[in-house]
C-alpha cells in the first residue's frame, strides 16, 4: 500500500519543521553514517534496520499496524529523497 503523501499546502507545519531543523538533520544522519564505516554493506543496512526499528517501536510499542504505517512511510521518505538526489545531480551535469 501506498502511503499518501502530505504537500506543503496540506501540512505546512510537519514542512516548516523540516526547514528549520535541516541543519541539524544533516548534521545527526552524517555522524550516524560515520558510525557505520567498517561494517559490510550488508551490516550496515541491517544496522540502519534496527535503528529504525528500535525507534518505530519506541513511538508505538503497543500498535503492529502503526509501526508498520510509520515503517512504511520512512521508506517512501527514503524514495522522495532519492528521486530528487537524482534530480540534483542530473541538473548539475
Amino acid at each position: 500500500m501506498k502511503p499518501m503523501r502530505a504537500t506543503e499546502a496540506e501540512q505546512p507545519e510537519i514542512f516548516d519543521a523540516i526547514r528549520r531543523e535541516l541543519p541539524a538533520i544533516h548534521s545527526a544522519s552524517h555522524k550516524m553514517g560515520k558510525q557505520l564505516r567498517g561494517l559490510s554493506d550488508i551490516g550496515q543496512k541491517k544496522a540502519i534496520a534496527e535503528l529504525m526499528t528500535y525507534w518505530v517501536m519506541a513511538v508505538y510499542p503497543e500498535d503492529l499496524q502503526l509501526q508498520l504505517s510509520l515503517a512504511e512511510a520512512i521508506r517512501d521518505q527514503a524514495e522522495i529523497d532519492l528521486t530528487e538526489a537524482s534530480r540534483v545531480k542530473a541538473q548539475q551535469h
